[in-house]
């Protein structure tokens, strides 16, 4: 059987469940015997600035393309080393969006992009659970996607359990479901 990298794109706000469900869906492509690797661009950009916090706005911006450049280049070298990538961090609320994403990958593969969905008050309470983060402003971040009419990929409402939400996700991929690319 001739297997196809897959790039999977998680895309929701803070405490939307990016990470536990790309850690989760990393082990369910190994379950099947399928390699599979979760880059968060959350990494990269504090590699360039640990503390996330400015010294200008240039300087702000040169960080995060430094860290796009980086995480882009490592999703190109897990998907030439036949990894499925799970990738998050990254806001693609548009078409736009999407296509500047692709556009730096070099390797040809299908890409799956899943809007995490998460009522606002749970998001809040996952919030809570993991401690204040003075830089996460979920109001602001919630106003930004209601502007949002037409999402490109697949809307997931995530409330189950997440092992439940992975294998939901793990469903649609292989029905092809979100393939933007």
């Amino acid at each position: 059987m001739l297997m196809i990298m897959k790039l999977i794109l998680l895309e929701g706000g803070p405490a939307s469940g990016k990470n536990t469900l790309g850690e989760l869906l990393v082990k369910k492509f190994e379950d099947i015997g399928d390699k599979a690797v979760l880059l968060d661009l959350d990494f990269y950009v504090e590699q360039c600035n640990p503390k996330w916090v400015w010294d200008s706005p240039e300087q702000k911006e040169k960080d995060q393309i430094n860290a796009r450049i980086n995480f882009s280049k490592d999703i190109n070298k897990h998907l030439e080393q036949d990894y499925n990538v799970i990738a998050i961090g990254e806001s693609i609320l548009t078409e736009s969006d999407v296509k500047k994403i692709v556009s730096r990958i070099s390797i040809a593969c299908p890409a799956y992009l899943y809007h995490l969905s998460v009522p606002f008050e749970l998001r809040e309470q996952r919030l809570h659970a993991r401690g204040h983060h003075s830089l996460i402003d979920l109001k602001k971040n919630q106003e930004d996607k209601n502007f949002v009419k037409n999402w490109p990929g697949v809307i997931y409402e995530n409330v189950n359990t997440p092992e439940i939400d992975a294998s939901n996700l793990i469903s649609l991929i292989t029905k092809g479901k979100g393939n933007v690319r």
